[in-house]
């Protein structure tokens, strides 16, 4: 069963911004305590928040869309570690009427002349240069952007991904990823993300199947290895429109370190649909496409309970929360299904749950136990 309640949010078809304006920011605020908790040693915290679709400001409702949710976190927060004094943010958008709007927005905020690093307003890549001095100086930074969008947002990834090693937050219909990879030159900022070879692969799999999930799928699991090449951990999140078998958009997340990814994989939990053994699909609207398929689900607690069992010489004496920051990376497996998972060992006398104060055997494995092998 689902360890954590439901958000009905992807019930309703939701629009680029809309998304973005819903996870963005609380994603946001979870980074920054984690990275930040990595530099505890430091004196001279320093982060940086780059939005390159930074947009107007405003939703289509009137409601504060990401660029404001992110500074009012910035000047809000009240933990040990003040962001007012540590993030630097940068706004860039193509459209210079949307630039010229999100300043006036950002500028009337009751709050702005107390910011102690304002908010930098971009358009376009005039202002790379400036960007690429502040990433050189290995400032821990969370981009945002489409990387199936407009030059500039690919000449930052690409960038990313051969220099600088930013953490990127990406949202993007599969409508607009299809197009631009179709439309891609062979000296074009995309063809050369993709790399020759893996562009290559995709029109061969393009000529050689229809099926539009089927193609979908393989560019996803393509855009992907451009990541793990590098050693990012990557996570994707599907999101179908209300009952059809469609995507609206894939979130993609990519990071170097182990705890800014399982950050965004802990927030997802609430919009994702779960499996009907409690592991989570990481996707909204798409159980309805699976669940008559279980048996054939990558991830199941059947299936951690064999990978566990042959994991001895990894994880002997070792307590859950441990063996669980180790193995989930990369799968869809959350914290209760790892306590299930050998629960399901230890009736089955290939482990035993020590208690990590008394080091006695425990009738029943709770998520401090050190697992012993048998």
């Amino acid at each position: 069963m689902p360890t954590v309640d439901t958000n009905d949010f992807f019930t309703t078809q939701r629009s680029t911004v809309e998304i973005k304006s819903e996870l963005l920011n609380e994603y946001f605020r979870a980074w920054c305590s984690a990275v930040l908790a990595g530099q505890r040693y430091r004196s001279d915290h320093a982060l940086a928040f780059i939005d390159l679709y930074a947009g107007d400001g405003r939703q289509l409702d009137g409601k504060p869309a990401a660029p404001i949710k992110i500074l009012n976190s910035v000047f809000g927060s009240i933990d040990k570690f003040k962001l007012n004094k540590i993030v630097r943010t940068f706004f860039n958008d193509e459209k210079k009427g949307d630039v010229a709007k999100l300043k006036q927005q950002l500028e009337s905020l009751p709050y702005y002349e107390e910011l102690v690093h304002k908010p930098v307003i971009l358009n376009e890549e005039a202002n790379f240069s400036f960007l690429a001095r502040l990433l050189g100086h290995d400032t821990p930074t969370l981009l945002y952007t489409d990387p199936f969008g407009y030059g500039f947002s690919q000449q930052m990834l690409l960038q990313s991904v051969r220099r600088w090693g930013m953490d990127v937050f990406m949202l993007f219909s599969p409508a607009k990823m299809r197009a631009a990879l179709q439309h891609a030159e062979p000296n074009d900022l995309l063809a050369d993300l993709f790399g020759a070879e893996r562009m290559a692969s995709i029109k061969m799999f393009w000529e050689r199947y229809q099926d539009a999930t089927r193609r979908e799928d393989f560019i996803m699991d393509s855009f992907e290895e451009i990541f793990r090449e590098k050693e990012y951990k990557t996570f994707r999140f599907k999101i179908c429109l209300p009952k059809k078998n469609q995507t609206s958009h894939y979130l993609f997340f990519a990071s170097k370190t182990d705890v800014a990814y399982m950050k965004l994989k802990e927030l997802m939990l609430m919009y994702s649909d779960y499996q009907e053994d409690g592991v989570p699909l990481f996707g909204a609207n798409i159980k309805h496409q699976l669940s008559l398929f279980q048996e054939q689900y990558r991830y199941s607690v059947k299936n951690l309970v064999t990978d566990l069992a042959a994991k001895a010489s990894y994880y002997h004496n070792l307590p859950i929360d441990s063996i669980y920051r180790h193995h989930n990376i990369g799968t869809n497996y959350i914290r209760g299904n790892y306590q299930e998972a050998f629960e399901e060992l230890k009736k089955s006398g290939v482990v035993e749950a020590i208690n990590p104060v008394s080091r006695q055997p425990m009738r029943k494995v709770s998520f401090s136990s050190i697992i012993s092998y048998r």
